[in-house]
């Protein structure tokens, strides 16, 4: 993925520098030039700071109504250090092929939820998530289950 968005970076540099090769050429006053390239710079900035959403980094966007939880991580709030706290979750609806992350403001009833999830996943149920409008986000067993682990051989392990 990063090839790609190298690749996007320099194809976007390119159209600026084509852009700027025709402005010098042209015979527009100095006003007019100088204010498309002042653009030319100012979407160029949006475009690089947007690609942190292209890199996997968890999206702040609403939640899909039900989704697979796979895996969650959190930081409490720490007022001592000003420190809000997060709680990013790694889903995956029925319709998508891969997971996404979404971070989410720190709550301890999510959390607490979360960890009554963990607890029924290492039983070994899949979690299944469903988010209302208001932001509630419960989770439950999955009819399918997970599959067991199966114990290694001795004459597998390394001592």
């Amino acid at each position: 993925m990063s090839g790609k968005l190298i690749a996007l970076t320099l194809a976007y540099a390119f159209s600026i520098f084509v852009l700027l090769l025709l402005l010098i050429r042209s015979r527009l006053s100095m006003a007019v030039r100088l204010s498309v390239v002042l653009a030319g710079a100012v979407f160029y900035l949006l475009h690089y700071f947007s690609l942190s959403s292209l890199q996997g980094w968890p999206s702040s966007t609403r939640l899909p109504e039900a989704f697979t939880l796979h895996a969650w991580q959190f930081q409490e709030p720490n007022p001592a250090q000003d420190q809000s706290g997060y709680i990013h979750l790694w889903v995956q609806a029925e319709e998508w092929d891969v997971p996404r992350a979404y971070a989410l403001p720190y709550s301890s009833v999510l959390h607490d939820r979360l960890e009554t999830a963990q607890a029924r996943r290492n039983a070994g149920f899949l979690q299944q998530g469903r988010a209302d409008g208001s932001g509630t986000i419960r989770f439950s067993d999955s009819p399918r289950r997970l599959p067991t682990k199966k114990e290694t051989p001795a004459s597998l392990t390394k001592d």
